[in-house]
């Protein structure tokens, strides 16, 4: 059977603002389309979303498959963060290729489990655990600052409270701290559907600065080591076989944009949800709602993270569609969240419905590695947001990015 064509605007703002009312249409008439103008496979719906996230059928490379190869044809295809990743254009970006190169994001096969074994030994539950006074500390530090003035969400506590908590974990001094949010920014606009020349640019000079840092500690810490993250990642092993420098900062630059722009960006989704949907506080704390499901919920309504990619490494079937081996499909998790068939009236916001398995903490082998950290920060910072009283002052405008889905800013003010 043909797979039908359909096309997603990834760069039309009406749809960046609101994309759900066009993934239910997507979802009724088909659980895949090609997409001629992304050159892309979509895939729409919750069961099968979750069936590439969990299936060794798919992998987000294929350079662990031996006579795997892919040649796309870089002169005709959109300026994506992939176009870059696989096709010549690619080797004017080197430093962003090496900051790249070894992210557990981007391997498969025995190389990955290799790396997410040793890196795991290093992210152990209990130094994330450790962190809960520091976040604690660092939230009503950050509220206390702003008073009863109009502030900006994001910039005056999210990206504050989010980046202070991953250069905690890391060992990153204080001081640093601004030049890591410069970097992140920078880097991340590089995985969004399109990416203007400018902005690569800008990403491929981030990385650098990231990269030549991120050395410069890693080697300070070998000499004199803290109770950190980085240096945990320098010394742990198995079977004599120690992660490299480049495998470190790879690893470092992954939990860094990773971890703090997807808080950032739950944070502020997060609070426009519970603003639009005219949700009442007090009867959360009435009800004795754990944070834990809020937060949770909050993910699903309105993901930080709509998409990713894969590629079918093998010929394979989405429901009664034929996916030919090294296909490139793109999962809709903001889809996938909002699917019917698996979620009762997934339009609504209820902190209180059964089905909480969304999609956007990934699956199988490339289940998010910092969940425990990110779920700890956003519950933390949300039983501080519950607790106090805001006013939206703003209507909050979008970024103008689908992938990463965030907005420009968020002011808001703290009733007293």
């Amino acid at each position: 059977m043909n797979i039908p064509e359909l096309h997603l605007p990834t760069t039309n703002n009406d749809f960046i603002r609101d994309p759900y009312p066009l993934f239910a249409e997507y979802r009724k008439k088909t659980p895949i389309f090609w997409d001629e103008i992304n050159s892309l496979l979509f895939i729409t719906r919750y069961k099968d979303v979750r069936k590439v996230q969990s299936s060794k059928v798919f992998g987000t490379t294929f350079s662990h498959i031996e006579g795997f190869e892919d040649s796309p044809d870089s002169s005709t295809k959109p300026l994506t963060y992939v176009g870059y990743k696989r096709a010549d254009k690619y080797a004017t970006y080197p430093y962003f290729w090496k900051s790249e190169e070894f992210s557990l994001l981007n391997l498969e096969g025995e190389l990955h489990a290799e790396l997410r074994g040793l890196v795991a030994k290093a992210f152990l539950p209990r130094s994330v655990q450790k962190l809960v006074p520091f976040m604690e500390e660092k939230s009503s530090e950050l509220f206390s600052k702003v008073g009863n003035e109009s502030f900006d969400l994001l910039k005056d506590y999210a990206q504050p409270y989010s980046i202070s908590v991953i250069g905690e974990l890391l060992g990153v001094p204080e001081e640093d701290h601004n030049l890591f949010l410069d970097w992140s920014h920078r880097i991340v606009k590089m995985y969004d559907f399109e990416v203007s020349k400018e902005d690569a640019q800008g990403a491929e000079d981030a990385a650098r600065d990231f990269y030549d840092y991120s050395l410069n500690l890693l080697n300070e810490r070998r000499l004199n080591p803290k109770d950190d993250m980085i240096t945990r990642l320098s010394q742990v092993s198995e079977n004599n076989v120690y992660l490299t420098d480049q495998q470190i900062i790879c690893t470092i630059i992954l939990l860094l944009n990773a971890g703090h722009e997807a808080t950032v960006n739950t944070l502020g989704n997060g609070f426009r949800a519970l603003v639009s949907n005219n949700i009442d506080f007090d009867e959360i704390k009435k009800k004795d709602i754990p944070t834990k499901d809020v937060v949770e919920e909050l993910i699903r309504w309105d993901s930080p993270l709509q998409f990713f990619l894969r590629y079918a490494l093998e010929d394979t079937e989405i429901g009664e569609y034929s996916i030919p081996k090294k296909s490139k499909v793109a999962i809709l998790l903001g889809s996938a969240n909002r699917d019917e068939e698996q979620f009762n009236n997934p339009i609504e916001l209820n902190f209180e419905r059964e089905e909480k398995d969304h999609s956007s903490w990934g699956g199988g082998i490339h289940f998010c590695i910092g969940a425990h950290l990110a779920r700890l920060e956003l519950e933390v910072s949300f039983d501080h947001i519950l607790s106090r009283n805001f006013t939206l002052d703003k209507e909050p405008e979008r970024t103008g990015a689908f992938g990463i889905r965030g907005f420009k800013e968020l002011l808001v003010s703290i009733n007293s």
